[in-house]
């Protein structure tokens, strides 16, 4: 699809999306980032990063995951990864980010789903709506994320060929920039 790719930088799932972007597109149309964190036990980029941005804090680098990202899919991981996923609900949430797919694989995630529905919409005193619990997608594997992300792919080549400009406040489908005074 011509899609970039960008993870942690680390080994494992993150290697394995960043050396996928080498297999899939050997005429080297995409790129591979990685956006690392300055942390003691981290070995470095995994070998398939083609630009690496270094970052000392998890804020920062979050910050940068949006503003590189028009898709999110995420795999099982830990607490870190859990941040990172309500990060973006939340951004989509209130329209922070726009028309972004959020993908979740595995059945953590529709567990994770399924707890927000019943403890956040489906309460008395309701924290959420129910269309802010649907904003995840959850699927069981990462051929059905491909799917999600491919007619999400298709529908804005089809708008940008029709003329169709995502919203201004929202470039791109990815978040809205503000600037505001360096402190």
């Amino acid at each position: 699809m011509g899609c970039d790719i960008v993870t942690g930088g680390g080994p494992g799932l993150m290697q394995a999306a960043n050396e996928g972007v080498r297999l899939g597109d050997p005429r080297r149309r995409t790129r591979s980032f990685g956006l690392a964190i300055d942390i003691e036990w981290e070995s470095g980029p995994n070998p398939f990063v083609e630009k690496l941005y270094q970052h000392r804090t998890f804020f920062s680098r979050l910050h940068h995951f949006v503003l590189l990202s028009s898709a999110f899919v995420v795999v099982p991981g830990g607490v870190g990864t859990t941040l990172e996923t309500m990060l973006i609900w939340q951004l989509l949430q209130v329209r922070h980010a726009y028309d972004t797919p959020l993908v979740l694989v595995g059945p953590m995630w529709k567990d994770l789903v399924a707890w927000a529905q019943k403890h956040m919409a489906d309460r008395g005193m309701i924290m959420a709506r129910p269309e802010d619990v649907r904003i995840p997608t959850c699927v069981d594997t990462v051929d059905e994320a491909v799917e999600v992300i491919r007619r999400h792919h298709n529908r804005f080549v089809q708008e940008n060929r029709r003329g169709a400009a995502p919203p201004a406040e929202h470039p791109a489908g990815g978040p809205r920039e503000t600037h505001s005074p360096a402190r």
